[in-house]
């Protein structure tokens, strides 16, 4: 009689029998966590391109999830999970799931089975949960009249995302911008979906966002693994990208001290990185698609003027600028320094500069970006509705 190995072990694996040598491992049940089986962030929108989308979820325990694009009668129209390498994303409690071919109004929701066992040969599933189904809205990427909502420096102060909505009114934006420093600093998850993910739910299921990184993102135990959780394109903190008549490009400005300083204690490589985009950010201003748009903003956390006098704003000032000068941006956008302003062209840059203001109350601001094929709008607000300072062209 032949002998079938594979038969064997599956044999042995199943009757819990083990033997010396062959790596076959007894089953174990895995161990639950308390708590009920639930979805910690249900959906939200990242990384929108001309045709596609990308939707993340998080669960409270391992399990394997499923994405379902639905028609106006909640039929399904499509199945998506997340899949490399020829298997299926399970027996975690992240997943990413993209859209290639997404209708720029769709609606959605996202289901999952809890993963009790996942042994070699043998994997046993256990309660089955379900998102409500959400409507998810993109913008065009040639659409005549574009509008975004940025914040900066919310510094877990949770409330502000939806207290500096203008009338809590979502719809009128086709995306939002978190220009750096939400956080302190990043420790692990639970950072991550408490401090941020939970708190912007509001808008986050329906309208895409971009997190833009500051240099407190860039900071704790975490701030390696914090890329994961948020979809950039050939992943990468910065981006450029035609949207509306806007081109838009985000900036990672990096850490506000030299590298060599102590608290990094030499793990930190920013002047590098700097000047890597700045050979980028050439290419990109000088691109058929920055051509084809009527406005170019420029969106980063750290100003390079109007600010201090630290290394990160003199060596942003440095390899940027003389690019803004030559290529003629319409305005840059940026936070950092908690102290609000709104600045003109002058005779150190031939752009606009506008500085959103701190976590505090009264010191809190949103910007709001506009633009048509005829005109471009700017708008800095403070958290009682006042108005700081406007930009047209």
């Amino acid at each position: 009689m032949n002998f079938n190995r594979r038969r064997f072990l599956e044999a042995l694996a199943l009757a819990g029998i083990t033997l010396p040598n062959i790596g076959v491992a007894k089953e174990k049940e895995t161990e639950n966590p308390e708590g009920d089986f639930s979805f910690i962030v249900p959906a939200y929108l990242q990384n929108q391109t001309e045709k596609g989308i990308s939707i993340f979820t998080i669960l409270s325990k391992p399990a394997i999830a499923w994405l379902e694009i639905l028609d106006s009668a909640g039929n399904v129209q499509q199945t998506i999970h997340q899949s490399e390498d020829g298997m299926i994303n399970a027996n975690t409690d992240f997943f990413h799931f993209t859209v290639e071919e997404a209708p720029r109004s769709f609606r959605y929701r996202i289901k999952a089975k809890e993963i009790q066992k996942f042994d070699p040969y043998k994997i046993v599933y256990a309660q089955e949960i379900e998102t409500p189904i959400f409507k998810a809205k993109l913008a065009k990427n040639n659409q005549e009249q574009i509008r975004c909502l940025v914040y900066n420096d919310v510094h877990e102060e949770k409330s502000s995302y939806r207290d500096l909505v203008p009338n809590h009114d979502i719809s009128i934006y086709d995306f939002f911008v978190l220009n750096g420093d939400s956080f302190h600093y990043v420790t692990n998850q639970e950072d991550i979906t408490e401090k941020l993910l939970k708190p912007i739910e509001f808008f986050a299921t329906e309208k895409p966002f971009i997190m833009n990184r500051g240099n407190h993102e860039t900071r704790g135990s975490f701030a390696r693994n914090f890329k994961r959780y948020f979809a950039y394109p050939n992943n990468r903190y910065y981006q450029a990208f035609k949207r509306g008549p806007i081109f838009w490009i985000m900036l990672d400005s990096g850490e506000d001290k030299p590298d060599s300083h102590e608290v990094y204690a030499g793990t930190v490589d920013y002047d590098n990185y700097r000047k890597e985009q700045a050979k980028w950010l050439e290419t990109e201003l000088q691109s058929k698609e920055r051509k084809s748009a009527q406005h170019t903003v420029v969106i980063s956390h750290i100003p390079i003027f109007h600010s201090d006098e630290w290394h990160g704003t003199l060596h942003n000032r440095e390899c940027f600028h003389p690019l803004f000068q030559k290529y003629k941006i319409d305005a840059m956008v940026s936070g950092h320094t908690h102290q609000y302003g709104y600045y003109p062209a002058d005779k150190d840059h031939n752009y606009p500069v506008f500085i959103g203001g701190g976590p505090k109350a009264g010191k809190r601001t949103v910007i709001d970006i506009s633009g048509s094929a005829k005109s471009l709008a700017i708008r800095m607000t403070r958290d009682d509705g006042t108005e700081l300072g406007q930009f047209k062209k």
